[in-house]
């Protein structure tokens, strides 16, 4: 639904343990290869790590990686210590900054993200194999779907400590859009759009929220969070604050599938919290 199909509880502790898993397993520390501050650079390096079948690449502290071209696809196991560097499109061509094929695992820390303008889905990151980011800013992207972070289907994503801001998406999914298995721990999703429903995050595969806030985001419908199909979304112990979309309802809507709500509030959205979602939101007050 939010991808375009191609061809068709989490604890943080565990998310970070998946990043050392990957960099741990791409490459021992004395084959870490250091990307000098250039967008070039940053491109040859992926492409020399997809084609020796993985790396860990260390960018250059505060950089500002200026794409003019899109970087190439993730098809390999590939671990980026971006140490505060922002990665940003500088082109009016229309790309995202980050993509990982169905064989690619991708762990991203300490990055910006920022500027993408995907055709399709994931204008941040496009996600259609595995994805751990920790500690970064996804800001400012656009796409069709999934403005911020896209999971594809059969996807796995995990976000963590990371700030999904001011991202935009024509369709679902301002902040994030997933149709496969992702989870959301400590983070926030703060003041995306989507023109059309979840203005923080849309989902119809199996997405957790846990310990983060979805606030000050914007929809036609749900400004906060929107479940569709046999979808399961689980939000537990978060916020859900303050969104806003021009159809009810403003926080948390469920079309199908489930939504459990756990030690969690859904306050102050508008016009309301979760009545008129088309499947009753148990725990939802309005």
């Amino acid at each position: 639904m939010f991808t375009r199909k191609p061809s068709a509880l989490v604890a943080q502790a565990l998310c970070a343990g998946a990043l050392s898993t990957v960099v741990a397993t791409a490459t021992p520390a004395s084959a870490q290869t250091l990307v000098p501050c250039s967008a070039t650079a940053l491109s040859t390096a992926i492409a020399d790590a997809n084609a020796s079948g993985g790396g860990v690449l260390v960018l250059a502290p505060g950089c500002t990686y200026g794409l003019t071209t899109p970087l190439p696809e993730i098809t390999s196991l590939i671990a980026i210590s971006a140490r505060h560097s922002t990665i940003t499109r500088v082109s009016t061509s229309s790309f995202g900054i980050l993509s990982v094929s169905p064989s690619g695992n991708l762990a991203l820390t300490d990055a910006t993200i920022t500027n993408g303008d995907a055709p399709d889905f994931g204008g941040g990151i496009a996600n259609r194999g595995t994805l751990t980011v920790i500690g970064s800013a996804i800001r400012e992207n656009h796409a069709n779907f999934s403005g911020g972070i896209g999971g594809g289907t059969g996807t796995t994503t995990r976000i963590v400590n990371t700030s999904i801001m001011r991202n935009t998406a024509n369709v679902n999914g301002g902040g994030v859009a997933n149709d496969g298995d992702m989870t959301i721990t400590n983070s926030r999703i703060i003041d995306n759009t989507a023109g059309g429903a979840g203005g923080g995050a849309a989902n119809d595969g199996t997405l957790r929220i846990v310990t983060s806030n979805v606030n000050e985001n914007h929809a036609g419908r749900a400004g906060g969070v929107a479940n569709f199909g046999g979808g399961t979304t689980t939000i537990v112990s978060s916020n859900v604050n303050n969104n806003t979309s021009a159809v009810a309802p403003g926080g948390v809507l469920n079309s199908g599938g489930s939504v459990i709500l756990t030690s969690s509030r859904v306050n102050g959205n508008q016009p309301t919290n979760c009545a008129g979602s088309d499947v009753p939101v148990p725990n939802c007050r309005d």
